[in-house]
């Protein structure tokens, strides 16, 4: 019998991305996220254990300051990647980054938005 070993929920989103860490900015779309981390596609691939910054674009739940989105920026640590290796054929890689820092107000708009999916 399988055990999910995930500690937080997890819900599908998909959210632009923009990884700023690393050799050069990319842009990705996530496939889904949690309080601790976050599942995103992009061109760019990574190697396991790349320390990144990166910040998520979420809709705002009320448009009462006008905003029609929140970003968040998140200190993280690429946990794993899809396929492995690099390979020039590849068009997106599946990246699954561990969140190492996020603010408080960033921890309010992350819990918000889970807790509404």
């Amino acid at each position: 019998m399988f055990k999910e070993r995930r500690r937080a929920k997890r819900v599908d989103a998909n959210l632009a991305i923009t990884i700023t860490g690393g050799p050069e900015e990319a842009q990705g779309k996530t496939l889904n996220v949690s309080t601790n981390g976050v599942l995103f596609q992009s061109p760019r691939f990574m190697d396991v254990l790349t320390k990144v910054q990166f910040e998520l674009v979420f809709p705002s739940p009320s448009a009462t300051n006008g905003a029609k989105e929140e970003r968040v920026e998140i200190d993280g640590v690429v946990v794993r990647v899809d396929p492995e290796t690099e390979d020039s054929t590849v068009e997106f890689y599946n990246i699954a980054v561990f969140f190492t820092f996020l603010s408080k107000s960033s921890q309010d708009v992350l819990n918000r938005f889970i807790q509404s999916h």
